[in-house]
């Protein structure tokens, strides 16, 4: 899992959540179920002056979501095996 990112350079380049979704092709409501989930280890969100919409970091979510990738694999099916005796 990527570090958060730290410092005055992480406002560089920032997305909200829907835009992050669109970003890898997942829905909105995804991306913001593993930001609210507290063992996915996301950063805090940065909030633009003005704007309420919480907005994270673009480098620090690329790397997340390549590690999250790499991570997955396909299971079986197991439903359809007899039960061994």
């Amino acid at each position: 899992m990527p570090e958060p990112p730290e410092g005055p350079e992480s406002e560089k380049s920032t997305m909200t959540i829907p835009k992050l979704a669109e970003r890898v092709g997942r829905s909105r409501t995804l991306i913001h179920r593993l930001a609210s989930t507290p063992t996915e280890g996301w950063p805090a969100p940065v909030y633009r002056p003005g704007s309420t919409r919480p907005e994270y970091d673009v480098a620090w979510f690329d790397q997340y979501w390549a590690d999250r990738q790499t991570a997955m694999t396909q299971g079986r099916r197991t439903d359809l095996q007899t039960p061994e005796a």
